[in-house]
């Protein structure tokens, strides 16, 4: 049985991605330099301040390779049809909570933490159709007017403003129309 999306699930989602992509090394010296540094695990990917499609999926790779020699399972990642960029995937926990978040934050800023948001944020998001037009409806009922112009999470944040409601609309319309997606999803506006 799939787990339905729960409003926790995406914010926690959402949050995680966005601490993620702003975490910083430390240098040898344990001072803190200006601007993201990247983490040793994700250098060949950032070297040149770009990430590209091949290298995203390369890092994201590692990413489901270190959580499953962990010994969790992971489904196989997928494109969001949120944002059309990014890979989404399902990890199922086990064992002890501690162990299962410190294994998977360890996997994270060892390959994607930072590859992650620099391949996505530089690009246009553009969510898919279906998702598009439920998230148009639910915003409608909540009195929003939509200018039929839309593609994004963040047009449908500005025409709404505010990012909660859209954050709400994709919760509340995900599993009904992708059940068969990982249930939770990154949203980044």
């Amino acid at each position: 049985m799939r787990r339905r999306a729960t409003r926790a699930g995406l914010v926690v989602a959402l949050l995680l991605a966005t601490v993620a992509g702003c975490a910083q090394a430390l240098p040898a010296d344990g001072g803190r330099e200006s601007g993201d540094i990247p983490l040793p695990g994700q250098e060949w990917a950032l070297k040149d301040g770009r990430v590209d499609a091949a290298e995203y999926r390369t890092a994201t790779g590692r990413f489901v390779a270190c959580v499953r020699k962990a010994g969790y399972p992971v489904t196989e990642p997928v494109v969001s049809p949120a944002d059309r960029l990014t890979l989404i995937y399902e990890i199922t926990p086990s064992g002890d909570p501690t162990t299962y978040n410190n294994a998977v934050q360890d996997c994270n800023l060892a390959h994607l933490s930072m590859v992650a948001p620099t391949y996505v944020e530089a690009r246009p998001q553009t969510m898919d159709a279906p998702l598009r037009t439920a998230v148009g409806d639910c915003l409608r009922r909540r009195g929003v007017r939509l200018t039929a112009g839309e593609r994004n999470l963040r047009d449908f944040a500005r025409s709404a403003g505010d990012e909660t409601w859209v954050v709400d609309c994709v919760t509340s319309v995900w599993q009904k129309v992708y059940p068969d997606l990982p249930a939770e999803v990154p949203l980044r506006f």
